[in-house]
């Protein structure tokens, strides 16, 4: 007994551009997706050896922002090895989540409050 179709899901068996193809010389139409398939393919392969990704320019790092960053990862690094291993003191890891809070604080800060590009970002 056959089951209804369910347009969902897909059945793995079936090769849908051969049964086209076969439709096709049924009612004697010529089949061209072979031709068309392999020139998109020649001229996607040749565009993507042409291509060379640009070097993005990103803007020096402020010395603020790299003890900023500093703080956060480092006070968060010394804060689990301050509670994992019992040979580092207790104040030094609360020293380490106070550094943590206070790199996050001072990212949070360097924030821009406006936008200079309006648009979403993406260059074509």
């Amino acid at each position: 007994m056959s089951t209804p179709h369910d347009p969902g899901r897909e059945d793995p068996e079936r090769d849908y551009d051969a049964e086209f193809t076969r439709i096709l010389e049924t009612e004697g139409l010529p089949s061209d997706r072979e031709d068309e398939e392999s020139a998109e393919d020649t001229e996607e392969a040749e565009a993507a050896e042409d291509f060379e990704p640009p070097d993005p320019d990103l803007p020096p790092a402020s010395d603020a922002m790299v003890w900023s960053w500093t703080a956060l990862i480092g006070g968060v690094v010394l804060t689990l090895l301050a509670a994992v291993l019992d040979s580092i003191p207790t104040w030094l890891g609360a020293l380490g989540g106070a550094a943590a809070v206070g790199g996050l604080i001072s990212l949070l800060a360097h924030i821009p409050k406006d936008r200079s590009d309006p648009t979403d970002g993406a260059q074509v």
